[in-house]
């Protein structure tokens, strides 16, 4: 059920997070897509979703986040040498699209688009909701995206922030990656809940990651972490590309465990994926995601998660209600609504 609208995603050169070149959609490309993600993947379905264009431009304004890195030493010159194809958003006929959505709100001149291109919406994501100085710049948009969930679910005017998870494509996921599910998944922040007794979730070496999950008694095999995704922003020097391995690990895996106290898009990855997510009830996103026997309380501990996982191993009919949960949560929020919310704001910008 992917989007008929013609969109544009657009991405500051220096942009960490989604391809490094502008092209043109067409079918066909989902593992070349991929490939070019090489940290967070987690606008790889918004693009499928969309079967978004890809326009990459010169960077203007960086966002604290995107500062933090441009600070490292050799992340600019990395980026500079593996970014092609940057244009200028003035050069582009944006009437083609019905939307275009930029990572953080860099268009200081969105008001002049909107003139030149008055049936377009422009919206945007934050990349990081810390970033909080960026919706003053964001504030001549059409809508912002808001991933949080602290906004509304209906769009009534121009311009809003709108409810806004990430959309998925979860048949075509799984058809790109048809393995049998039969693992377990930690993500680095619950291994870090894990491993420090609830005070630490990040700064982990892989090391100590390794020996923590070498020792695990869990009945089933255990997925490894790669290296990226224990680097800051999961930028990396050491040309590993984890992205379809990512996707492998996620299709191969049966419970997919988040249960730190920051929660990230990790949960969707992998609920699109097909696994079960064991999660935590200090998330709201979580308490609407998993079913409710699959969200831990407390302080968990590794002990907790023994039981957890072994009193759902013994509970096929439990496993079916999770999974039918999940399924419909993704579909209503991560499908039917990124498709809806766009198609009524298009027609309200056109009306």
């Amino acid at each position: 059920m992917e989007s008929s609208i013609r969109t544009l995603f657009v991405k500051q050169h220096l942009d960490l997070l989604g391809p490094r070149t502008s092209f043109k959609y067409n079918s066909g490309i989902e593992l070349e897509l991929l490939k070019a993600f090489q940290g967070k993947i987690s606008l790889f379905e918004l693009l499928l979703f969309y079967k978004a264009d890809v326009l990459v431009v010169p960077t203007r304004i960086a966002a604290p986040w995107l500062k933090t890195l441009m600070n490292k030493p050799g992340y600019t010159q990395t980026m500079e040498e593996t970014t092609t194809n940057i244009v200028d958003i003035y050069n582009v006929d944006l009437s083609e699209y019905d939307l275009v959505i930029t990572h953080d709100p860099f268009l200081t001149e969105v008001k002049q688009l909107k003139e030149r291109f008055p049936n377009t919406v422009f919206a945007y994501i934050l990349a990081e909701h810390s970033s909080y100085q960026m919706h003053e710049i964001g504030i001549d948009y059409d809508l912002f995206l808001d991933h949080t969930l602290n906004s509304t679910d209906k769009i009534s005017r121009l311009p809003q922030a709108i409810n806004f998870l990430f959309p998925r494509v979860p048949e075509k996921i799984r058809n790109m990656f048809p393995f049998e599910r039969k693992s377990i998944f930690l993500d680095y922040r619950s291994i870090g809940h894990l491993i420090s007794g609830g005070s630490n979730n990040v700064s982990l070496e892989l090391e100590d990651v390794n020996n923590f999950l070498s020792n695990l008694e869990f009945n089933i095999p255990i997925e490894g972490i790669s290296k990226t995704s224990l680097q800051p922003y999961m930028f990396n020097t050491f040309n590993e590309n984890d992205s379809i391995e990512y996707y492998s690990k996620l299709c191969r895996t049966k419970y997919f465990v988040t249960i730190a106290n920051r929660v990230g898009q990790a949960a969707f990855d992998a609920a699109s994926s097909g696994c079960l997510i064991i999660g935590t009830d200090k998330s709201d996103l979580h308490k609407m995601l998993c079913h409710k026997e699959l969200l831990m309380t407390g302080n968990i501990t590794l002990e907790d998660l023994y039981s957890k996982v072994n009193y759902i191993e013994s509970n096929e009919d439990l496993q079916k209600e999770a999974l039918k949960h999940q399924e419909n949560f993704l579909s209503l929020y991560c499908i039917q609504h990124p498709k809806k919310i766009f198609e009524e704001a298009c027609k309200l910008k056109r009306s």
